[in-house]
Formats: C-alpha cells, sequence, structure tokens
C-alpha cells in the first residue's frame, strides 16, 4: 500500500516518521482503514463507555473487522452478561456527516472469531446485513485486503506505529438541552504512535507471558522526534489496531504494510508486543 506526497520525500530528515506532524498526517491516512466499536452500558446502575480498536478487511468475498482474540472475548463477555445493560452498540465508521459519524449495530447476534485459546491474540467480527452495506457506501473508509501484507521480504522499513483508539482518550459529553432532556456524546480520539523495532528477550521469570513467543513482533513506544508531548499515558483500548510499517520509495511514495496486530504491552518501559501478521494470515487462509 502507498500514498503519493506532494513533497520530496528524499529532502526529509532520518527521523522524519518521528515527528509528530508526520505522525498527525498518517493518522488521518491510517484512520480510514480503522472502524472502532462503541459501546454504552449499564453496570450496577452505572453508565460506562468504550471503544474498541479494530480494522476493516476484505477476505474471500467478506467484509471482516479485525481486533486482537482478547478484545473479542470482552465482547462475548459483555453480551452475555446477565449484569450488563447494553444502552447502545456503535460502529464508529466516521461518515463525514454531522449526526451520522457511527451507525448502530443492526444485529447484536454477532459472528464472532477469537483465536486466543490457542495462543493467538487474534479474532474478528463478520460484518453482514445492513451494517456491511453501510460500511461499503461509506467513501471514507479503506477497507484492506491480503495486498496489505504481501512481499513483506522486500519491506525496508524505516519505522513502524501502532494506530487506535486509547482509552484515556476517549471524550464523554452530556449537554442539557431543552425540555429536560440530555444529549449524550462520545467521541474516540486516534492515536498513531511511531514504534522502533527490538529483539526478542529471554524472559527473566518463568511467567512472564508478554516474552512467550520468540516470533513475534517486539518493539518501543518512542517520543516523538521534535519533543512533543502528546502521546497517551496507557495504551490500554488499541489493542486489535493495527502495526504498520513505513518507508519511502524512490517513486516519491509513502509505503506501509500490515506488519502485525496491536496486542499487549509493559507501562512501565512502553514495550508492545504485536502479533505477526504471518500467523494470522495462516489462521484466516485454512
Amino acid at each position: 500500500m502507498s500514498s503519493k506526497s506532494s513533497i520530496r520525500l528524499s529532502d526529509l530528515p532520518d527521523d522524519w516518521w518521528r515527528r509528530l506532524s508526520t505522525c498527525q498526517t498518517l493518522a488521518n491516512w491510517f484512520g480510514r482503514y480503522l472502524v472502532g466499536l462503541f459501546f454504552s452500558v449499564s453496570l450496577g446502575g452505572q453508565p460506562q463507555y468504550g471503544v474498541y480498536t479494530g480494522f476493516l478487511l476484505y477476505h474471500r468475498q467478506a467484509l471482516l473487522w479485525i481486533t486482537a482474540g482478547h478484545v473479542i472475548d470482552e465482547i462475548r463477555g459483555i453480551l452475555s452478561s446477565p449484569n450488563v445493560n447494553i444502552t447502545m452498540m456503535h460502529w464508529l465508521d466516521g461518515y463525514e456527516f454531522f449526526g451520522a459519524e457511527s451507525i448502530p449495530v443492526h444485529n447484536r447476534d454477532l459472528r464472532m472469531y477469537s483465536a486466543s485459546s490457542s495462543g493467538i491474540d487474534f479474532g474478528t467480527i463478520a460484518i453482514t446485513g445492513l451494517d456491511r452495506e453501510n460500511m461499503i457506501r461509506n467513501e471514507r473508509l479503506q477497507i484492506m485486503t491480503e495486498q496489505g501484507w504481501r512481499n513483506l521480504h522486500r519491506a525496508r522499513p524505516e519505522g513502524y506505529y501502532i494506530v487506535g483508539y486509547p482509552h484515556e482518550w476517549g471524550e464523554y459529553r452530556q449537554d442539557a438541552r431543552s425540555g429536560n432532556q440530555i444529549m449524550h456524546s462520545f467521541r474516540a480520539n486516534l492515536a498513531c504512535l511511531p514504534v522502533s523495532r527490538i529483539d526478542y528477550r529471554e524472559p527473566t521469570r518463568s511467567d512472564d507471558e508478554f516474552w512467550s513467543d520468540p516470533e513475534a513482533f517486539y518493539g518501543q513506544i518512542l517520543s516523538f522526534a521534535d519533543g512533543t508531548e502528546y502521546q497517551p499515558d496507557d495504551i490500554r483500548g488499541m489493542s486489535g489496531g493495527p502495526l504498520l510499517s513505513v518507508e519511502r520509495d524512490p517513486s516519491n511514495e509513502i509505503r506501509y504494510r500490515l506488519f502485525g496486530i496491536q496486542r499487549s504491552w509493559l507501562r512501565d518501559s512502553r514495550l508492545i508486543r504485536a502479533e505477526p501478521i504471518q500467523h494470522i494470515a495462516e489462521l484466516i487462509n485454512l
């Protein structure tokens, strides 16, 4: 996948991909693939709100919402719990019309799959019916295909990004309206964080789950090169988001590829672990 740039990419400094302005621009590009799944629930009489991160993929003529397996496990728990009252469940598809930036999940009997029990943190929901038609007609959305991870051996990444909706950046508002009505709104803000790949390390404890897979992608979240501090302290909520590589090519394009799906992190050291796309491709191609 690639996008044409209006500037001479060869003139950019080596840290171009780590600059805040670059990350904001790429967030707009990458965000077109992402669709958040928003829940508004009542638990014990207390309202709670949240967004799960995922992205769209066409595979074998099916439209799939791709995320982490543990995200699907959590969604199943919400849908099956007798103690949770779901007041709203929407796809945040970013349709560019005021008041219609999301669509309701019309059929809550979702076709879900999680591979987490097999040790692969990958999950999916099949988008069908009216939800599928609405998303396909949304010109803002981009849908990934297998082209996004083909020929990874040819990639020469200058850097990587994880992209998603951190919980701490969610904005919930209540606005009083006439007739004693209250307008509820929620804004999910997208984070695009620069990451450098790091080598696998032997776990220091036998139960250290984070380092349990030598074949996983491990990375370090980097600060922005221009010193701007505009990153979430906690990236919870970004699980299920894509891990994308980025590089410049000779035709003055920025090329990006799907390397994996974000699954876990170590907060103190800001290390991330992503499920490699090779593991996922093997599953969905069975």
